[in-house]
């Protein structure tokens, strides 16, 4: 079979588009699903901040009696707008229905916002380390990233934000609590944010908001600036479906509907969701024992005299002085983390997903191993 080679001209490529480098973040997955790995223990996927247990039982019959009992629900398009969905989450966060919009996960949400509300050179500021591929949809559509980098990362401190705030910000983007740091900003600091930039938009990515139980929803009420982001990928256990929401006004939910494709999310991530909601008590323990973990994670670190930082979400940070090396030996443990340092001002860093009391007990056995050879 001849193969063809076709060179695209630059000039049918969006300008936009130049500078942009694909995101391609570094996962365990292929590794573990090859079985490309260097002993016979478990994996310990803890790198990506998902969910180490699958969802609840209730999720999986959900799927199962829709598949059994719809004959159409693969060659039908979902339910548009998943207005079912939307009616559920609405009870679940205390908000109106009409200020939800449903996203195929919720990087789907945040490249919306990028694309209803900035425009080319608009300023965007965003405090870093943070969650990364935000940065990419920003630059898709050729604004300028204002990286604000902080002396120390893990201060609850919004003021570099405000040191950096001009006429020209269109757009503030806040990961709450942050990833990687874990660090969590009050609903006062978010307030203040919205308040002095009440030209942008702000946006607060609530990814973790299950696992630090702090919200600034109620903010909704008083800043028409303000969007809140969730993702049902980390405690609600459903990463592999894509689903999310944002929250927001009316006024900014009608721009939104514009640009959003209505049947963007599928009917069984839809299905699943709504019977997650259901049997949300099946997250809140989980939620709970990935607590108890935490604690017990971060006196294991702390009592080998290595630095590691509390966190408000699910996963937390740890600093070592031959990072790669420890790395390397945690691998050939089949221990996956992830690897942070790339960071200007997470030097030697690296993040550990939290996982459930069996798992962690397993994992605090093969670093005893780790830490001796290192």
């Amino acid at each position: 079979m001849r193969e063809h080679n076709i060179t695209v001209e630059k000039r049918l490529t969006s300008s936009f588009l130049e500078n942009l480098e694909p995101y391609s973040p570094i996962s365990s997955r292929d590794k573990i699903l090859q079985g490309n790995m260097t002993c016979d223990l478990p994996p310990l996927k803890l790198d990506w901040n998902e969910s180490t247990l699958p969802p609840s039982v209730a999720v999986k019959n959900a799927i199962v009696d829709a598949m059994a009992n719809n004959q159409n629900l693969l060659n039908w398009y979902p339910e548009l707008y998943s207005k079912e969905l939307r009616r559920k989450l609405a009870n679940y966060t205390g908000r109106s229905s009409d200020e939800i919009l449903v996203t195929n996960g919720s990087d789907d949400a945040l490249d919306l916002i990028c694309k209803v509300f900035l425009e080319p050179h608009d300023q965007v500021l965003i405090p870093s380390p943070t969650y990364t591929h935000f940065l990419t949809y920003a630059t898709s559509r050729n604004a300028d990233l204002k990286i604000i980098e902080a002396d120390d990362p893990f201060a609850a401190d919004i003021t570099p934000i405000l040191q950096n705030l001009t006429p020209a910000t269109k757009l503030i983007y806040v990961v709450n609590p942050n990833n990687p740091t874990g660090v969590l900003l009050d609903r006062q600091q978010v307030a203040t944010l919205c308040t002095v930039a009440s030209h942008s938009i702000v946006i607060i990515d609530e990814a973790y908001f299950e696992f630090s139980g702090k919200t600034v929803l109620p903010l909704l009420d008083e800043f028409p600036n303000l969007i809140v982001t969730r993702t049902f990928s980390k405690a609600w256990a459903l990463a592999g479906l894509r689903i999310g929401y944002l929250l927001t006004n009316v006024e900014l939910i009608s721009q939104l509907m514009k640009v959003l494709n209505p049947k963007s999310v599928s009917s069984l991530a839809q299905i699943a969701a709504a019977a997650a909601i259901d049997d949300k008590q099946y997250m809140e323990k989980y939620v709970q024992d990935v607590k108890n973990c935490k604690l017990a994670m971060l006196d294991f670190f702390r009592k080998k005299e290595i630095k590691a930082y509390d966190s408000q979400a699910n996963y937390i940070m740890v600093q070592h002085p031959r990072l790669q090396k420890l790395l390397s030996e945690m691998e050939k443990e089949n221990i996956f983390v992830r690897d942070r340092s790339t960071f200007k001002n997470l030097p030697g860093f690296f993040r550990i997903t939290l996982a459930d009391h069996t798992q962690t007990n397993d994992f605090l056995e093969r670093m005893e191993k780790v830490l001796d050879k290192v």
